[in-house]
C-alpha cells in the first residue's frame, strides 16, 4: 500500500519546472503516513511521478514509480493484485521477463500487452497511473468497488492527481474552494463524494470501475467504465438463481478463497475483530486454513452498552487466535479528530473512524497489513431500514390524496416518516436514509446560500438520475444498488483514511469484486427475510423501522447460512451495532462543549448556515451538530 501523485503538463512546449518538482517534494511529504519505508520521483519533459511505499510484497525491490526499460512505460502504483502470479505465467509464455516478485512490475507488464484492457483481468484493489512516451499520454485506472482513492485536478495546461486531496492541492498549487452542492449533499446523507465531486471546486474523484486516459499533445480528458454491477430484473433473478443451498454453498466458496487471496504478503497480516458477523466470518475462515497465528483486534470502551468485546472474545477462541483489546476514549477521540480530517482533506464522515485509527494504530505494532469486514451489508443486505423500507414504499401512496392514514400501516408510515405517502423513489430514499431532512436545511442555510443551492434541486436530479437507470429493478434492488455504489465507496474511504494514517494496509475480503457480481444476481430474500411464519405476520402492518425494532428479519442470509455450522450461535443470531464506543453519549456530553464552540466560532458556519439555527440545534444537542462540526473542523484546516 502506498501513496502515488504525479503532475503532467500537456500541449506544445510546456514542460515541468523547478517550482514543481519542489512541489512533488512537499506533496510526498504529505503521503508520508501512506507509505513511510521509502519514495522516489520520476520525471520527464512534460510529466513528474511521485510514490510513497509502504512495502509489502518484495520490499528490497518494488521501488517506485517503476520503469520498463524496454519501452520507458512509468507507472506510480498503489494497491495490491492477488492474481498477479497466475497473470505473469501468462505473460511469460508470452516472452515477458521479470525483475522483481511485485505486483507493480505485473501489472506494468500486463499493460504494455493487453494495453486498457489489461484491467479487467486484476483481481484486488488498486489505484495507479502510467506515462506511456510511446502514445504521449497518462493512463489511470482505479479498482472496480473504490477500495484505493484516485483524486485529480485538471487545469488548463496541467492535470494532477493524487492518493489525497491535501496532495492534489499542494501539487496542483491551486486554493481550496469549498462547493456548497456536495456540502449540501454531505448534510443530507453523510457521504463525502457527491458522484466525481469532492467538497472542492474542481477537485473530482474517478469514480470506481473506471479509467482515465489523458492525451498530452490535445489535453483532452476522456473517462471510462470498465466495470459495474450486474443490474437484473427482478423476474430474471428469479428465474435463474441456483436454490439457496447451492447459492449459501457458492458464497462460502467464495468468502474462503477471498481470504485466501488477501494473506498474499511479505510482512506480517493482522486482523479487525468486532464480533460482528462479518469480522467473525473472516476469522472463522482464518481458522479453517489454520491460520489464525494472525493476531485480532478489537476496539472497546468502558461503556457496556456498546463494548462488542465478548462476542470478539467468542470468535477468537472457536479461531484459537490471540485477541487484543484496544480501549478508545472520549479523550481519544477529541485529541485525534482533527489529525484525521487533516489527513483525509475532507470531514469524517461517520464517529467510526477515529476507533478504526486506534485499532490500526496498535495493529501497526506488530503487522503492516489488516483484515476488515466492510462491504458485507452493502453487498449481501444488512441494513434493516434502507434496505427492507423499499416495502414501504412499494405499498404506501404516492399523492396525499391517495394516503391511507386510517389502517394500521398507514399510521406506522405516519409514526416514521411523519406522513403516508412518497413520490417517487428519490423522495423515500432522501426520507429514509438523510441525516439532514430538506426542511432542516431549509433552515440552516442562509437566504442567499438556499437560493444559491435553487433549493438542492441538483441534489434530486442526482439520485433521480441514478433511479431511472434501474428502471425494471425491484424497489429492494434498487436500494441495494445505491448503497453499494455510494455508501459503500463512503465507507471504503473511511477504511482507507484510517488506517493508512497509521501506515496500515486495510484488505476487505467482502469486497472481491466476484463476490459482488454473484450476489448482485439473486433474489432478494436470498439477501432478506422474515424470520419465521410468525415474523412475517407480526410485522405485515409495519414498516420498516418497527420491523427493525422487533428484529423480525434475517439479513445477509447468503453468508449467515453459509457460516452458520462454524459460528458460535449468539454470533450468528445478534443484532447489528453500529458503533463500538458510546458515541450518542459522547456526542451529547463530553464532546459537546468543543462542538458548541467551532459551529459557534468557524468562519464557515457564520458564512453559509443562520447562527440561530445552530444555536436551536445546540440547545436541542441535535446529532446533525456532527456533521456540521466537521464540516468547520475540515474548513480550519484547508484555510
Amino acid at each position: 500500500m502506498c501513496g502515488i501523485a504525479g503532475l503532467t503538463i500537456f500541449g506544445n512546449g510546456n514542460s515541468i519546472s523547478s517550482e514543481n518538482k519542489e512541489s512533488m517534494k512537499q506533496t510526498l511529504e504529505l503521503l508520508h503516513l501512506r507509505g513511510p519505508d521509502e519514495n522516489g520521483i520520476k520525471e520527464g519533459r512534460n510529466w513528474l511521478f511521485g510514490h510513497t511505499r509502504l512495502a509489502i510484497i518484495d520490499p528490497a525491490l518494488g521501488t517506485q514509480p517503476m520503469t520498463s526499460p524496454e519501452t520507458g512505460v512509468v507507472i506510480t502504483y498503489n494497491g495490491e493484485i492477488y492474481n498477479h502470479r497466475e497473470i505473469r505465467l501468462v505473460l511469460e509464455e508470452k516472452g515477458h521477463r521479470f525483475r522483481t516478485e511485485c505486483d507493480t512490475e505485473t501489472v506494468l507488464e500486463a499493460y504494455l500487452e493487453w494495453g486498457k484492457e489489461a484491467v479487467g483481468m486484476f483481481n484486488g484493489f488498486f489505484s495507479f497511473a502510467i506515462y506511456d512516451p510511446r502514445k504521449e499520454l497518462i493512463f489511470a485506472a482505479r479498482d472496480r468497488l473504490g477500495i484505493k482513492p484516485f483524486y485529480y485536478y485538471k487545469g488548463e495546461k496541467a492535470l494532477s492527481f493524487a492518493s489525497t486531496i491535501p496532495a492534489v492541492l499542494k501539487l496542483s498549487g491551486i486554493k481550496a474552494e469549498e462547493d456548497i452542492e456536495s456540502i449540501s449533499h454531505y448534510l443530507s446523507t453523510g457521504k463525502l463524494l457527491f458522484g466525481e465531486k469532492t467538497m472542492l471546486r474542481n477537485i473530482l474523484s474517478l469514480r470506481p470501475g473506471r479509467t482515465m486516459t489523458l492525451d498530452l499533445g490535445s489535453g483532452k480528458l476522456s473517462i471510462a467504465q470498465y466495470w459495474k454491477r450486474p443490474v437484473m430484473t427482478a423476474h430474471d433473478r428469479n428465474i435463474n438463481a441456483p436454490t439457496f443451498a447451492h447459492a449459501t454453498e457458492k458464497v462460502g466458496e467464495l468468502l474462503r478463497d477471498s481470504v485466501q487471496k488477501r494473506l498474499m504478503s511479505d510482512v506480517p497480516v493482522g486482523a479487525f475483530l468486532s464480533g460482528g458477523l462479518d469480522s467473525s466470518i473472516i476469522a472463522q475462515c482464518l481458522s479453517a486454513k489454520s491460520q489464525c497465528m494472525l493476531p485480532f483486534f478489537c476496539a472497546v470502551s468502558d461503556d457496556e452498552s456498546a463494548n462488542e468485546f465478548r462476542y470478539a472474545k467468542l470468535a477468537a477462541d472457536a479461531a484459537g487466535a490471540k485477541l487484543y483489546e484496544i480501549k478508545v476514549t472520549p479523550e481519544d477521540f477529541t485529541s485525534n479528530w482533527d489529525f484525521l480530517i487533516s489527513q483525509k482533506g475532507m470531514p469524517l464522515s461517520t464517529p467510526n473512524e477515529v476507533s478504526i485509527y486506534y485499532l490500526a494504530k496498535a495493529l501497526s505494532k506488530e503487522c503492516k497489513v489488516t483484515l476488515t469486514g466492510e462491504g458485507a451489508d452493502e453487498i449481501f443486505g444488512g441494513y434493516v431500514q434502507p434496505h427492507f423500507s423499499a416495502y414501504d414504499f412499494d405499498r404506501c401512496a404516492r399523492t396525499p390524496e391517495e394516503a391511507d392514514m386510517t389502517s394500521q400501516f398507514g399510521m406506522s408510515m405516519v409514526m416514521q416518516y411523519g406522513r403516508s405517502f412518497f413520490v417517487n423513489d428519490t423522495d423515500h430514499y432522501l426520507a429514509t436514509c438523510s441525516w439532514m431532512s430538506f426542511l432542516v436545511k431549509e433552515q440552516l442555510f442562509a437566504a442567499d446560500t438556499w437560493d444559491a443551492l435553487s433549493q438542492d434541486e441538483k441534489l434530486f436530479e442526482f439520485y433521480e438520475d441514478f433511479f431511472e437507470h434501474l428502471d425494471g429493478c425491484s424497489s429492494f434492488d434498487k436500494r441495494m444498488h445505491l448503497h453499494a455504489e455510494f455508501n459503500l465507496e463512503n465507507l471504503l474511504g473511511r477504511v482507507d483514511n484510517s488506517t493508512m494514517a497509521s501506515s496500515v494496509e486495510a484488505r476487505v475480503p467482502f469486497n472481491d469484486h466476484r463476490i459482488a457480481e454473484f450476489a448482485f444476481t439473486m433474489p432478494d430474500s436470498y439477501k432478506m427475510a422474515w424470520k419465521s411464519p410468525e415474523a412475517a405476520e407480526r410485522g405485515k402492518d409495519l414498516t420498516a423501522a418497527e420491523i427493525d425494532r422487533l428484529d423480525l428479519l434475517e439479513t445477509k442470509r447468503l453468508p449467515r447460512e453459509a457460516f452458520k455450522p462454524f459460528l458460535n450461535r449468539e454470533i450468528i443470531e445478534r443484532k447489528k451495532m453500529s458503533f463500538p464506543v458510546p458515541f450518542e453519549k459522547w456526542f451529547s456530553g463530553v464532546l459537546m462543549p468543543e462542538i458548541k464552540t467551532i459551529c459557534m466560532e468557524s468562519t464557515l458556519a457564520r458564512s453559509l448556515f443562520n447562527t440561530s439555527a445552530i444555536e436551536k440545534m445546540i440547545e436541542q444537542k441535535d446529532r446533525n451538530l456532527w456533521l456540521i462540526a466537521n464540516l468547520c473542523k475540515w474548513h480550519d484546516a484547508l484555510n
